[in-house]
């Protein structure tokens, strides 16, 4: 699928400030900001939501007044990365190279979204990581070489 389409599809359930942060919202135009994610985690984004778990998502709502800002693109001057940084840590995240997302699913529980991602990992795009033991569906597109699908990891 090609970029523009692959867009296309996702504005039909995400409003680009949903996958950024307010710092890149606020910055950059819309067009830039969605440049700024892979296509894998993009195209995995969309195979979640439209084919495998088939319900609304909730990644960033701070532009609603919600208090979730930093579970899509993270910035530097977010404070996750700049807490790490401050404190002379290295800090490679999914979520600061447009390949991370950490998801709400509405009506399901974060294990429940995890199973059934396990369950048709076959409909999956590209190889996934879901962060397991955490109250929200962590996934990225880092490819871990091992040839699995779906890899879980814990911090």
């Amino acid at each position: 699928m090609k970029r523009d389409e692959l867009i296309k599809k996702l504005k039909q359930y995400f409003k680009i400030e949903e996958l950024v942060c307010p710092h890149v919202y606020n910055k950059y135009r819309e067009e830039q900001m969605w440049s700024f994610f892979s296509m894998a985690a993009l195209e995995t984004l969309l195979v979640l939501r439209e084919y495998i778990i088939q319900k609304p998502f909730v990644i960033n709502n701070w532009k609603n007044g919600g208090s979730y800002s930093q579970r899509g693109l993270r910035c530097n001057i977010c404070a996750i990365p700049k807490e790490k940084t401050n404190l002379e840590k290295v800090y490679i995240s999914g979520h600061c190279t447009g390949e991370a997302f950490d998801i709400t699913v509405q009506g399901m529980s974060a294990e429940e979204a995890r199973q059934l991602i396990i369950k048709n990992q076959d409909n999956l795009p590209y190889p996934i990581r879901l962060e397991d033991g955490v109250s929200w569906l962590h996934v990225d597109t880092y490819d871990m070489g091992n040839g699995k699908k779906i890899t879980l990891f814990r911090v």
